[in-house]
């Protein structure tokens, strides 16, 4: 008997020790593949900015891309030279410098977005606004900042800083009141226009300035022997322009994007950092549970055995596994002018409204009743769900139930539910289709 136990208690700690050594493993290999892949997609998104009035005189910032690949955010600042006949230009990921025109400028904001003549290959940022981030949230700086030029081959190289959020505030100027973020993050000649990102690699904001005064410096070389120099009013004190100031304009371009619009609570927000790390993790601990509860039984040790056996078996002859059924999901009209009709879907929002230039399902011009953006919906792949979301629409959007869905505040529905727009006559449902 007590050698029955004592073989027990070896079976045991021996499938313990194998799943222990699992997890090290996966940690080890995944915690740095995660930071490097968040890392690749903030560089991927953050391009160079020139601004050139002659040959010899050339002005430098930030930018990261936007919409589909062919348009980036920056600072009016950076290129103000444009208005004198100066000549913009963007560096591709090819290291190209492509020519790019001035699609959109404010100068009561600070900010322009560039139009190029072809696409960069960088990848086009995601957005996340004020409601989803907090005073003393990690953030990070991405730029190119000129003091950390020291050779031609570091022009084109990403440079990245970290600070938190001191606080949130607001700069008046003759176009109203601009929201800003005030960062710790330095900022520095040749960031501006650069993206802020949260810890989710999300632009929360674009950097604009550092807190700078303009002091006196001998100079022997200058015209009365002084010259103007900017030096640090104080240290760990700079700010960017909040991301919602940059939306809206957006959205007045009929330029595409996406953003976050509520914080994650405790678990999600590490469940985001992480989240091959955290399935992987329960995945294991579920199954060093399972299989220690089988060794407490006979019937179970029986069945490890018969399992071990199989795999081996498995292991040794060429054993062919029917195919798994896959699932796709898809967006079905009910009734109005897409009844009938069946949308694949993917991760990507589809816009339904009357302008054609913003949306994908595009509505009868003669639909008053249907906003030009009316709505959006989406396929969360994570939880198997469907996001729905009005666009602050007068007549709005609503579900099956009748129950109307907050503007701007994405609402979770299942397949199989139903939604409409503004009246039954254009009504829809999301379903996920199985097939082999």
């Amino acid at each position: 008997m007590i050698e029955d136990q004592h073989k027990r208690y070896s079976e045991i700690a021996f499938i313990a020790n194998i799943w222990r050594g699992l997890l090290i493993l996966a940690l080890g290999w995944l915690i740095p593949a995660q930071a490097d892949g968040l890392t690749e997609s903030m560089r991927s998104s953050t391009v160079p900015v020139v601004c050139l009035t002659s040959p010899t005189k050339v002005g430098a910032g930030s930018g990261f891309i936007v919409a589909t690949g062919k348009h980036v955010v920056t600072n009016r600042h950076v290129v103000a030279c444009a208005d004198e006949g100066g000549r913009v230009g963007v560096m591709s990921a090819s290291g190209e410098l492509v020519q790019a025109t001035v699609a959109w400028k404010s100068e009561a904001k600070d900010l322009a977005v560039l139009s190029v003549e072809k696409d960069l290959g960088g990848q086009p940022v995601a957005f996340a606004t004020r409601t989803t981030i907090d005073e003393r949230d990690k953030v990070i700086v991405a730029g190119y900042p000129g003091a950390a030029q020291r050779s031609a081959r570091d022009f084109g190289k990403v440079s990245f800083a970290e600070g938190i959020i001191s606080k949130f505030t607001e700069l008046d100027s003759s176009g109203g009141t601009i929201r800003h973020i005030q960062i710790t993050a330095p900022v520095n000649p040749g960031n501006s226009g650069g993206p802020l990102f949260n810890e989710f690699g999300q632009v929360v904001g674009i950097n604009v300035q550092k807190s700078l005064t303009a002091v006196l410096v001998v100079d022997p070389t200058a015209l009365l022997g002084v010259r103007q120099e900017r030096v640090p009013l104080g240290e760990g004190v700079a700010w960017a322009i909040l991301s919602d100031e940059l939306l809206v304009e957006l959205e007045h371009l009929h330029l595409p994007f996406t953003a976050t619009r509520s914080k994650p609570n405790a678990f999600s927000t590490e469940f985001a950092k992480q989240p091959i790390l955290f399935s992987f993790a329960a995945l294991a601990m579920l199954l060093a549970a399972v299989s220690t509860g089988l060794l407490l039984t006979r019937r179970g040790r029986v069945a490890i055995k018969d399992v071990v056996t199989r795999g081996r078996d498995f292991a040794t002859k060429r054993v062919s596994s029917p195919a798994k059924p896959s699932a796709s999901p898809v967006l079905r009209g009910i009734s109005g002018p897409y009844a009938h009709a069946t949308i694949p879907m993917d991760d990507k929002p589809i816009a339904i409204g009357r302008d054609a230039n913003i949306c994908q399902l595009v509505m009868p011009p003669d639909a008053a009743d249907i906003g030009r953006r009316h709505c959006t919906i989406r396929w969360e792949r994570a939880t198997r769900t469907f996001l729905l979301e009005d666009c602050w629409t007068t007549n709005g959007t609503f579900l099956d139930n009748g129950e109307i869905v907050e503007p701007a505040k994405p609402r979770s529905i299942k397949p199989g539910d139903r939604f409409y727009l503004a009246n039954r006559q254009y009504q829809f449902e999301v379903a996920v289709e199985s097939h082999s």
